[in-house]
């Protein structure tokens, strides 16, 4: 399987995505074997607010880049069930020119209730869309607001998204998303107060808070008239350009090699602490302590994390 992605083939990858994103039995050694063969791939995350249209703005500029030349991966990360875990995987529906394109490779992914809104095993098959060697991979992701800036540590380049009428113009002024942002987008700019909606974001990046900001360009779009996604993928080119020849992309790297490695200690620790702590009987009894009040829960658990560790210690 390894050498067949490496190959690119395709059937390989779409089983070893399965793998994957099941954590089945075999999944870490596909990953480890083809990680050296990664790091060549523009990563492109797409985030923004619910409706603000991100599903048909990737269809467009995927499908643009690969006209462009470029072998182009899509994820799109769904939003799950907190009881099944599972997701409807819609965003494919509107993914229509992408998917008619034999260059555009596209996969859908439940989010299983990840925060930042990015499931755990995104970065493994990020790794295996790079190990396949596709030019362009374009994350989108579940579209929650302010938690999504998790992107940015596995993104060289972060597309905001916003929209004239759904209150992002307010949303924008906060922490998070706002900063995260390398290119900000309008989309649905036919709409008549997308101008309004980009003046206000424009102002918003000159105030005292963005002084040490760097220039976010913003770019306004409309793919249903097919309007200004050819500006925004020259864009997402130029950056991906600036940052090569300016050492940047070393430094983007670095912080996302920092990241895999303190989410992979989360997991493993945060798996541990399930098999060996809370399948204990005295986990049961702690719950029941905190269920009658007799001590409280950040007291429980920090007991609880002191027996942890004097037993790693032994």
């Amino acid at each position: 399987m390894v050498e067949n992605i490496k190959s690119r083939k395709g059937s390989a990858l779409a089983r070893a995505i399965t793998i994957v994103e099941n954590n089945d039995e075999d999944y870490l050694e596909i990953i480890s074997k083809l990680y050296s063969s990664t790091g060549k791939s523009h990563i492109i995350g797409i985030t923004g607010s619910p409706g603000t249209g991100k599903s048909t703005l990737v269809d467009k500029v995927a499908k643009m880049l690969s006209d462009n030349g470029k072998s182009v991966a899509v994820l799109a990360v769904d939003p799950s069930s907190p009881f099944s875990r599972g997701a409807i995987l819609g965003d494919r529906i509107r993914m229509m020119s992408a998917q008619k394109t034999s260059d555009i490779f596209i996969r859908s992914m439940a989010s299983r209730g990840e925060v930042g809104g990015l499931a755990k095993s995104v970065r493994n098959v990020i790794t295996l869309f790079e190990a396949f060697g596709f030019d362009a991979i374009l994350i989108e992701t579940v579209g929650s607001g302010q938690t999504e800036v998790e992107i940015m540590n596995l993104a060289h380049t972060t597309l905001v998204v916003t929209a004239p009428g759904l209150g992002d113009e307010i949303q924008a002024q906060k922490a998070g998303i706002m900063e995260i942002a390398d290119i900000f987008v309008v989309n649905k700019a036919d709409l008549p107060t997308a101008k309004t909606t980009a003046y206000q974001i424009q102002k918003i990046l000159s105030t005292e808070a963005a002084v040490n900001r760097k220039q976010v360009p913003i770019i306004m779009t409309s793919p249903v008239k097919e309007t200004g996604i050819t500006e925004l993928v020259e864009k997402v080119e130029e950056r991906w350009q600036k940052i090569n020849d300016s050492g940047e992309r070393e430094q983007i790297e670095k912080s996302h090699a920092y990241y895999k490695l303190m989410e992979s200690i989360k997991d493993k620790f945060w798996g541990f602490m399930k098999e060996e702590v809370m399948n204990s009987a005295n986990w049961s009894t702690v719950v029941d302590e905190v269920y009658k009040k007799d001590i409280y829960p950040e007291q429980a658990a920090d007991d609880l994390f002191s027996e942890f560790f004097v037993s790693v210690k032994k």
